[in-house]
């Protein structure tokens, strides 16, 4: 009983891990993509800035090689060529 973990432990642990998939996505994303990622912690969205993804499979089968789940990728507006792209993950 003595080598149990506090709570206050185990929600830094559990913050930590969620930032270290925020990490990975906006690594890979910005490499594979060749734009800057941001990430809103109060509403878990990315965007990718100056990017407006005419396919959403590419950003999906990107995130899929590191078994991660892109939701709510908003699709570009009939003629639309600039802009952002925003994205959330799935939560596991």
């Amino acid at each position: 009983m003595r080598n149990l973990k506090t709570y206050e432990a185990f929600l830094f642990e559990a913050e930590e891990s969620s930032k270290s998939v925020v990490a990975l996505v906006k690594k890979v994303v910005s490499e594979k993509l060749r734009t800057e990622v941001d990430y809103v912690d109060s509403s878990k969205v990315f965007t990718m800035k100056g990017l407006v993804l005419r396919y959403p499979k590419v950003l999906e089968n990107i995130l899929k090689e590191e078994g991660i789940k892109a939701i709510n990728i908003s699709k570009p507006i009939k003629g639309q060529v600039a802009g952002d792209t925003t994205f959330k993950i799935e939560d596991k």
